[in-house]
This record gives structure tokens, sequence and C-alpha cells, in this order.
């Protein structure tokens, strides 16, 4: 638990903070990003569970006070910023949790580490008291900023931080992990790929009953879309939009369009992941067009980017539909 050798990929990453471990080479301040259920509160679990750890290893023995009370949540010397009253992380925020207890020292280790959790959703003041800190930080404190995007970071904080960039996981890696926990092959196949390179999504789907409905709503709504009415297509994106996470939805809808398309291309089966699908794949690709289908990526992408600048979710959803509808219904092959 909390150990690197639980950490899926990464695997460099995990090679160079055991090196610094080593070495004794630590820095005050390390930015952990990567898309989310990616594993960057995992890699910083392990590597502050590791520094407190009293065999002062490049790995946690799991056998002191120190790493039980790490895997327990008592450790009085890890400290996780969370936002109080807000979504973001404001400056009360940094203010209470972390400039008014960094000058305490530490209970019972060398270090005092401060986890901040969507640290990129520090605004601008929260961060600048932050920088304050990171600019003259106490010898013992050492601070793991979590976040999906660094640019939300001001180039002070930046320049004060050792960067790690989490990279996506390879499908196979996840398979196999998912094959270790006694999941069916083409479940596991399926699973890894909507998963799109994220361990904690993969773990999450394959543990959630809810996937398989929402999985089943949104094929539903797909297969025949070009000929669905448009009050189907809305009360689909409100049905999914009230029960799920509407960036799943999107990587749902664009494994179903790259089996199409797929499938479109070299009319060979072998090469769609969804294979209890396979027939409704068929149908939709011989159904439309190849110049058509190619036009529907572009749509999903825009409507992830749409996702993350926090547009309504339904909403979002309803106009990808409606667009995929129009772009496969006004097929311009058709009219050349």
């Amino acid at each position: 638990m909390n150990n690197f050798s639980d950490i899926i990929g990464n695997e460099q990453i995990i090679k160079s903070i055991r090196r610094v471990l080593k070495n004794k080479m630590i820095s005050h301040a390390y930015i952990i990003a990567g898309e989310e259920g990616g594993g960057k509160k995992m890699l910083a679990n392990a590597f502050a569970k590791t520094l407190l750890c009293e065999t002062g290893g490049d790995e946690p023995c799991d056998q002191c006070i120190s790493c039980r009370t790490f895997d327990g949540g008592n450790n009085p010397d890890i400290i996780y910023v969370h936002p109080v009253k807000t979504k973001g992380i404001s400056v009360d925020d940094i203010r209470e949790q972390v400039t008014s207890t960094v000058n305490i020292k530490p209970y019972n280790h060398r270090y005092k580490i401060y986890i901040m959790p969507n640290a990129d959703t520090m605004t601008q003041q929260a961060q600048n008291a932050l920088l304050k800190t990171l600019e003259e930080p106490p010898e013992y404190a050492v601070f793991f900023l979590l976040a999906e995007n660094i640019y939300a970071f001001l180039p002070t904080i930046m320049s004060r931080c050792v960067l790690f960039n989490i990279k996506p996981v390879p499908a196979f890696k996840i398979k196999n992990y998912l094959l270790e926990r006694k999941l069916a092959d083409e479940q596991a196949d399926m699973v890894a790929e909507y998963a799109q390179g994220s361990i904690g999504k993969a773990i999450r789907f394959a543990e959630s009953e809810e996937f398989s409905a929402m999985r089943q709503k949104v094929i539903e709504t797909l297969s025949g879309i070009k000929n669905a009415p448009y009050y189907v297509l809305t009360e689909a994106a409100k049905e999914l939009a009230a029960n799920n996470d509407a960036a799943d939805i999107t990587d749902m809808i664009y494994l179903w369009q790259r089996d199409v398309l797929a499938y479109k291309i070299t009319e060979d089966k072998n090469c769609i992941i969804e294979k209890d699908m396979t027939d409704r794949i068929v149908d939709e690709a011989r159904n439309n067009s190849y110049e058509a289908l190619c036009g529907v990526p572009e749509f999903i992408m825009k409507t992830k980017k749409y996702l993350k600048q926090n547009v309504n979710s339904q909403f979002a959803l309803e106009m990808l539909f409606i667009n995929i509808k129009g772009e496969l219904v006004n097929d311009r092959s058709s009219r050349s």
C-alpha cells in the first residue's frame, strides 16, 4: 500500500525519484502533473511515505511506526491541502492550512510534507501566498503539488518546483493489471481502451456497476444516430449527464467511433475493440461513408476541450450528439 511497486507504468519517473531518495537530494517542492486517474496521488504518497520511513531507503519498509501511521492515514507530519469553501484552493486555504502551520517543526520525522491535490485550481492570490513559503521554506518542508494543467501555475511557482510529468499507461499494461484482478480477457481489453491510459479510470470502470449501464446507453444512442429524432438525443444527453462523468462519456463515444472508422477502413472485424458490439459497429460502418465518419472525431475533441472549460455537461453532450448526427446526415461525399 502506497509503495512504488504498486504503481503501474511511469517506470522512468519512479527510477528518478528512487535515485533522488538514495542520494538524499530532496527538493522542497515538486509538481506531479498528469490526467485524472493517472496515478499522481499514488506517486506523491509513495514518495512521501518513503521520505518519512525510518529505514531511510528508496522504498518504504511497511514495518516502522511511520509507515504504519502513513497507511492508516494518521501520520501527523503529512498534511493534505484541500479547498474548504470553494471548488478551487483559495488564499484563505493556503493561509490556514499551509502558512500558519509550516513553521511548526515536524512532530516525529525529518520532514513535514504537504500534499496538494488539484493544486492547479489555486487562485492567483493563493499561489502568491504559497510562493512566499516556497521562496524561503523551512529546511524540513516538502511540497507536492498535483495538477492536470501545469499552465495554470504562475511562472514563479513553476521555477521553484521540480516537475514530474506522468505519462498515460499503455493499454497492454492496464489490461495485464486487470487480468491479474480476474477480469475476463475481452472485458479487460475493452476497459483498458476506455481508460485512455488512466489506471484509476480502469479500476473504477472495472468495479462500477454503473459502467455497463452508461456504456449501453451511449451505444444505444450512437447506433443509428443518423436516423434518430432530435428529442431522443436531447433526452439521452440529459440522462447521461445526470448520472455520469461527461468526460468518461466522451471517451466512450470516441472508442465507438474509433471502432466504426477502423472497420470502415479495413473491413476486418479483428480491429474492433468492442467485440460484443461487432454487429452494430459493422452496420454503422456500412451505413455511413468514410468521409462522414472522418468528420466526427473533431467534434469529440472539441467537446472534451469544452468540458475542461466547465461548459454545462448536458449541453455539451447534447451538442455533440447533434453534431455527429449532422455530420452523418449531411454527408459531403454524397454531394460531390
